[in-house]
């Protein structure tokens, strides 16, 4: 079985660990087995973690993201325009409104109600609290659906 180590480091600028790339590496491949242990280096905190995991995925294999229509790619620019707009309003980056592939899943989902945008990859309950009634209100004036 194919073994990987990652050695995360504590971040005591902003209080934890970021174990953004043993969730990354995690994505395609099923876990087997993982054993972690806490060491300090020259006074740093870190967790060492020896994940035993199986490819799910054929090496060189890449599932292929869905491919949009005509009509998806104008309802998704419709989106990338109203995020623009949200974020000039509130003074913060697009990417903290919604990112690309969140708006991606938005258009192939096609969800109609708040409990849907829920179900929509990235958007939790701040998000769908604060934009949610404004993206189904968009994707249901793009159908023209009252």
């Amino acid at each position: 079985m194919p073994i990987r180590i990652f050695n995360l480091k504590f971040d005591p600028a902003r209080g934890f660990i970021d174990e953004e790339s043993v969730n990354k590496f995690l994505l395609s491949r099923k876990l087997l087995d993982m054993k972690k242990e806490f060491f300090l280096c020259e006074g740093t905190p870190y967790w060492s973690i020896l994940i035993e995991y199986e490819e799910v995925l054929p090496p060189g294999e890449r599932v292929k993201p869905p491919q949009l229509n005509e009509w998806q790619h104008l309802l998704l620019a419709r989106l990338k325009e109203w995020r623009k707009a949200k974020a000039e309003e509130h003074g913060i980056p697009v990417y903290l409104v919604a990112t690309n592939s969140e708006l991606k899943s938005v258009v192939l989902s096609g969800p109609e109600t708040l409990e849907s945008l829920r179900a929509v990859r990235g958007f939790g309950s701040k998000k769908v609290e604060k934009y949610g009634k404004e993206i189904i209100d968009l994707v249901k004036g793009f159908f023209n659906k009252p």
